[in-house]
């Protein structure tokens, strides 16, 4: 079966010893409990894909037309999030109600990783973009402040993409190319080499890496 995406839960991290005796920190990854809640094609939709149903809550809590359609199609478990996937056509052995684990990464090398940035509010410019401080000596009072921002007269405004202090994180970002260091399939867990974007108990999609280049030892 090609995978084309999978939904997970960023556990946590820890660290594992390679073959070398290295150790290596990682972060754990928990596959979700996911199934094949549609498919696309282009006739219907206008291209090929899969629809994927996660995030389990009791039936009561789920909207009458996401229960309906679910059940439509016999699918047993009552699923409030869905993600589609596109595929380049049609999939060999995955129809509806087709569940996905973590065993479809056993043999994939790297990953990309789609997930949202922790969020910190509102910060600074040096804490948001990085800048340097100012002195703090002589009773100077502009260490953390962005200095300068407009001009004169002309133009006699800001200009745009200023880095400026304002609200920070709470973004989707995607980090590619993350090594695979292990896969559990009996626990249904991943863990990967890198920074996973978001935080602990939320949710990331991974699919395999477009770049396949070359991984760092």
């Amino acid at each position: 079966m090609t995978i084309h995406g999978l939904i997970a839960k960023k556990v946590g991290m820890t660290r594992v010893l390679d073959a070398e005796g290295q150790m290596i920190p990682v972060t754990l990854l928990k596959i979700e409990g996911q199934k094949v809640t549609k498919i696309l094609t282009p006739e219907r939709d206008g291209y090929h894909g899969i629809q994927v149903g996660y995030y389990e809550k009791p039936e009561r809590k789920l909207s009458k037309p996401d229960v309906a359609r679910l059940r439509k199609v016999s699918v047993g478990e009552s699923y409030t999030r869905f993600k589609e996937f596109r595929t380049e056509g049609t999939l060999d052995g995955v129809n509806i109600g087709t569940a996905m684990n973590a065993s479809a990464f056993s043999e994939v090398g790297a990953v990309d990783v789609t997930g949202v940035t922790k969020g910190h509010g509102f910060e600074g410019a040096i804490t948001r973009w990085g800048h340097s401080s100012g002195r703090r000596s002589h009773g100077s009072n502009f260490y953390r402040l962005p200095g300068s921002l407009g001009m004169r007269t002309t133009p006699g405004r800001v200009f745009k993409n200023k880095e400026v202090p304002g609200h920070m994180g709470c973004v989707q970002v995607t980090v590619q190319n993350l090594k695979v260091v292990d896969v559990d399939v009996e626990a249904n867990v991943i863990a990967l080499k890198g920074s996973v974007p978001g935080f602990r108990n939320g949710f990331v999609i991974i699919k395999p890496s477009v770049k396949a280049k070359e991984l760092k030892k």
